[in-house]
């Protein structure tokens, strides 16, 4: 049993400073693009931060799991309840800033592409112009 216990210590280990570091950016919140880059940016941030959310809930599952096969878990029982809510705060926040981006860089990316068909039209009417003066010069 107590190499479970082992298991369990060690699922802790690796997911506790996840967890601290987590809260720490999940209370930074995040900054507010002023471009399309800059969403771009964002966007691949936020859905690394998700990534990961779903990466270390795995580590505590099976720390979770070792938990449970010890003959006294009460303890073990508390601490990852305790561990659970402040995950489950962490992953809150990170589901709301998925959305909150994705609205974001959909908006930025309409904007982009609008902007650029408004420059290529400008471009296209200046130039067709041109030839007009062109072809009255001739005459």
């Amino acid at each position: 049993s107590s190499g479970i216990n082992a298991e369990y210590r060690t699922g802790i280990k690796e997911f506790t400073p996840w967890l601290v570091g987590a809260e720490k950016a999940a209370g930074e919140g995040l900054a507010k693009p002023a471009d399309l880059a800059e969403v771009t940016v964002l966007n691949e941030k936020v859905l690394s931060f998700e990534k990961n959310c779903v990466n270390y809930l795995k580590v505590l599952v099976a720390a979770e799991a070792a938990a449970n096969k010890m003959t006294t878990h009460t303890e073990a029982d508390n601490e990852m309840t305790a561990l659970k809510a402040r995950y489950d705060a962490v992953k809150g926040t990170s589901d709301t800033w998925v959305k909150k981006v994705d609205v974001l860089f959909k908006e930025w990316t309409l904007l982009d592409n609008t902007v650029t068909e408004l420059n290529s039209w400008v471009a296209k009417d200046k130039s067709s112009e041109g030839e007009n003066q062109f072809s009255l010069e001739k005459m």
